[in-house]
C-alpha cells in the first residue's frame, strides 16, 4: 500500500518554539501532506507562524491551569495523555519524540515508527549533568522520580514497531537504553535566510558565534572563557534557564554579548559574518555546526557526539578533545590562523538538505509499511 493510501497520524511532544525538531515535522509533512497532527500543547504564537501545524490537536493537558508556561512539570500526565489518546483510526502512526510521545498505542494492525532524537538525556546519559545544574526543584523531582520514570521509558518503547534513529550516535542510544536497533535518517538542515549576499572568505569579521538555546549540556560557559582567554569578542544568540548564570559569567570579563533570542534572518547574518562558530557540547546530531557550514564559517567543536558524523576535522571543522576552556581556546586559536575553503563547507552543509531527509523518511515509512528489513 503506498504512503498516500494511508490514514496516517503524526505524534509530537509540544510546539512551544521552532527549532531542530519542529523542523523535522514541518519536512515530515511533505512526505504524509495528509496527515493529522497530535501534540501535547501547542502555544498560540507557534500556530500562527507556521502553517504547518496550525490545524494541531492537543491532548487534555493542554486545557489545563499552568500547563502551557511549566509544560515539563506535566511530564507524567502528558505520558498519560498520550497513552490515552484514541488512534484506531490511523494506519501509520509517526512519534516524534525526545520524550513521551512513543506512548500512545497504534491499533493492533497498524505500524507505529518512532523518529527518535534521543532517549530523553535527563533520565539517561546526562541525568548527573541536569542534577548538578538544576534548581533545588528539579533536583529533588530527577531524585524521586528519575527511577520509575526511565523504567516507563524503557517499557514505552516496546509499543515502537520501527525506530529512526537522528544519528548513529543517538541509534547507539537507543540500542544502549532500550534495546532496539534503529535506521537513521538525518534530520533537514538549510541555510538560514540572510540580508546578506552568499557568504565568501573576505566577509568574515573578528568575532565568535555561539547560537542555540542556553541549557546546562551546551557548555556556553566554555565559549565565554575561551573568548576572555583569546580578548576576542563572542557574541552569543538565544535564550533558554542559563541565560542568567551566563550573563554573570560574562559581566566578570569585557568580551561577550548576549543578544538573546534572535529573527531568522538576523541569526543568518550572524551566521555569514562570523569569523568561526564555537559549539562546546555533547550533541545528538547538531543542527547549528551544520548551519555555520552552509553560511561559509568553520566550526570549532567538541570531539563527541554527532559532529563526528557531520563535520570533517580540517576540512569543515577544528575538534577539541576535553571539556576545558584551554582546550576551547588553543582550537580557536588553530581554527583562525588558517584559511578555510567556503565551497568546500557549504558542499559539507548540502548532505544534510532537506530533500535527503524527505527521502530517507519516505523510505523507511515505505519498508515499515510493507514490513520490510531497513536498507
Amino acid at each position: 500500500m503506498k504512503l498516500e493510501d494511508l490514514k496516517v497520524l503524526i505524534v509530537h511532544e509540544w510546539l512551544y518554539t521552532w527549532a531542530g525538531a519542529e523542523r523535522c515535522l514541518e519536512e515530515l509533512f511533505h512526505v504524509v501532506p495528509q496527515a493529522d497532527l497530535l501534540v501535547g500543547l501547542a502555544t498560540v504564537d507557534i500556530r500562527a507562524r507556521h502553517g504547518a501545524v496550525a490545524r494541531a490537536a492537543e491532548t487534555w493537558v493542554a486545557r489545563l491551569p499552568g500547563a502551557h508556561a511549566h509544560h515539563r512539570w506535566f511530564l507524567p500526565l502528558h505520558a498519560l495523555a498520550f497513552w490515552r489518546a484514541d488512534l484506531a483510526r490511523y494506519d501509520l502512526v509517526v512519534t516524534l519524540s525526545h520524550s513521551f510521545a512513543k506512548l500512545v498505542r497504534a491499533r493492533r494492525d497498524a505500524t507505529h515508527v518512532c523518529y527518535c532524537f534521543s532517549p530523553p538525556r535527563y533520565l539517561w546519559d546526562l541525568r548527573a549533568t541536569y542534577t548538578r545544574h538544576g534548581s533545588l526543584a528539579q533536583r529533588l523531582a530527577l531524585g524521586a522520580f528519575s527511577a520509575p520514570l526511565r523504567a516507563l521509558d524503557r517499557w514505552s518503547a516496546k509499543g515502537v514497531d520501527r525506530f529512526v534513529g537522528i544519528s548513529h550516535t543517538v541509534a547507539d542510544r537507543i540500542r544502549r537504553s532500550y534495546g532496539r536497533d534503529s535506521a537513521v535518517v538525518y534530520p533537514p538542515v538549510a541555510p538560514k535566510s540572510s540580508s546578506l549576499p552568499p557568504p565568501t572568505g573576505a566577509q568574515r569579521q573578528p568575532f565568535l558565534l555561539s547560537l542555540g538555546r542556553l541549557v546546562p549540556p551546551k557548555r556556553v560557559d566554555l565559549a565565554i572563557q575561551a573568548a576572555e582567554r583569546l580578548q576576542m569578542t563572542l557574541v552569543i544568540a538565544g535564550d533558554g534557564p542559563e541565560r542568567a548564570r551566563l550573563q554573570r559569567l560574562a559581566s566578570g570579563g569585557r568580551h561577550t554579548e548576549l543578544l538573546g533570542e534572535v529573527a531568522e534572518t538576523h541569526a543568518g547574518d550572524l551566521l555569514s559574518r562570523c569569523a568561526a562558530f564555537v559549539f562546546c557540547g555533547e550533541e545528538d546530531f547538531g543542527i547549528a555546526p551544520v548551519e555555520a557550514n552552509a553560511h561559509g564559517a568553520p566550526v570549532v567543536c567538541y570531539a563527541r557526539g554527532g559532529v563526528l558524523e557531520t563535520m570533517q576535522p580540517d576540512r569543515t571543522a577544528v575538534f577539541f578533545e576535553r571539556q576545558q576552556a584551554d582546550d576551547v581556546a588553543r582550537a580557536l586559536e588553530r581554527c583562525l590562523a588558517r584559511t578555510w575553503d567556503v565551497a568546500q563547507l557549504r558542499e559539507n552543509a548540502s548532505r544534510f538538505a532537506p530533500e535527503r531527509f524527505r527521502d530517507g523518511m519516505r523510505d523507511v515509512l515505505t519498508r515499515a509499511v510493507a514490513h520490510e528489513p531497513v536498507a
